[in-house]
């Protein structure tokens, strides 16, 4: 089993998961989950990396300040772990939100990452159907709700049922999600989840991501601008109000705007090797290709990839965005052979 450590970093306290020996991976969990969601990875990386799987801040056991969170602050978390940890250089591997973040950390500190790989995860563009992006925004729905349905949500999330039905638009947009296609979760897994869940600092964090962290621009294509791009920031209350929108947020004029989240990173570029991963459920949502190893490409979510990472590849999962849990031995052949240059 993997060891539970406390590590004091620059501003924080972070607890992480430890195993193996030789060089170094770190591994960044997504939402609503921790550390725990790497268990499989931890066993089978430990066999050739020394590997390392912190809390993120505002989860598990890691400390939660209460601070507004931006993308800025949780890389250089990352970075602060891995300067506490001693470690100079490594290979990140970041999930959902964790991925969102490992990102940060390559293109802002390139010569610190070695390699990246990015499962069901993005840079900086949203796409329009995920929903929960634009839910966050609008106050004080994502508060009331966690307040009541922490533990649902945690259930529905990871099992695609609950003992209470989630409420629906606008109170939350989690009342339909679907089943895994296979069932990975033990009552074990359930409970840690909604356990961790249960602290409402962690819910102020988790919103705080999501309102905070990703702010919505448009993009405009614009010869006279630096990069060819004009960007217009639209503020909580603006992304509040297509989600109250009386027909639904996707009858907003703004929906069909694929939103970017980080306009400052979007002339940067990171050149080692990167593997992106997404799940069944992302080929359907962005127009993905299902086939294994080929780069997705065709619109501004799906082109995000290939335009920040110039060797880059890519397979797919016939899995659900958990696809770490829920089909750990595919996941598991695919990140051992990126990391030894194998794909």
């Amino acid at each position: 089993m993997a060891s539970g450590q406390l590590i004091e970093t620059a501003d924080i306290r972070m607890h992480y998961l430890q195993r193996g020996t030789g060089e170094p991976v770190v591994l960044l969990h997504g939402f609503p989950e921790t550390s725990y969601s790497w268990r499989h990875q931890l066993a089978a990386l430990s066999e050739h990396y020394a590997v390392f799987a912190p809390d993120m801040r505002g989860f598990g056991q890691t400390d939660k300040p209460g601070a507004r969170v931006t993308r800025q602050m949780l890389a250089r978390d990352v970075i602060n772990f891995m300067d506490a940890l001693g470690i100079e250089r490594s290979a990140v591997v970041g999930h959902d939100w964790g991925g969102i973040i490992a990102f940060k950390v390559a293109i802002d500190w390139p010569h610190r990452v070695t390699r990246l790989a990015l499962l069901d995860t993005l840079c900086t563009v949203w796409p329009p159907l995920a929903q929960h992006g634009y839910w966050f925004k609008a106050e004080p729905y994502p508060e009331e709700f966690f307040k009541k349905y922490h533990r649902s949500f945690i259930e529905t999330v990871i099992t695609g049922k609950s003992a209470t039905r989630m409420p629906s638009r606008p109170e939350s947009p989690w009342d339909y999600m679907p089943a895994p296609i296979r069932s990975w979760a033990s009552a074990d897994d359930v409970e840690h989840y909604a356990r961790a869940f249960a602290d409402p600092a962690s819910h102020a964090h988790a919103i705080s991501y999501y309102r905070d962290a990703l702010p919505f621009h448009t993009v405009h294509e614009d010869s006279s601008a630096a990069h060819g791009e004009r960007f217009e920031y639209l503020g909580p209350r603006k992304i509040a109000e297509m989600w109250l929108h009386p027909g639904g947020y996707d009858k907003h004029p703004l929906f069909s705007n694929f939103m970017d989240f980080g306009p400052e990173d979007r002339h940067k570029r990171f050149s080692p090797p990167v593997l992106w991963m997404y799940a069944r459920a992302t080929s359907v949502v962005t127009g993905a290709s299902a086939s294994s190893d080929v780069v997705p490409k065709g619109n501004p979510f799906l082109d995000q990839f290939s335009r920040y990472f110039p060797d880059l590849r890519a397979r797919s999962v016939n899995a659900g965005h958990f696809f770490l849990e829920e089909d750990p031995a595919s996941t598991n052949r695919a990140l051992i052979d990126f990391l030894q240059a194998r794909i």
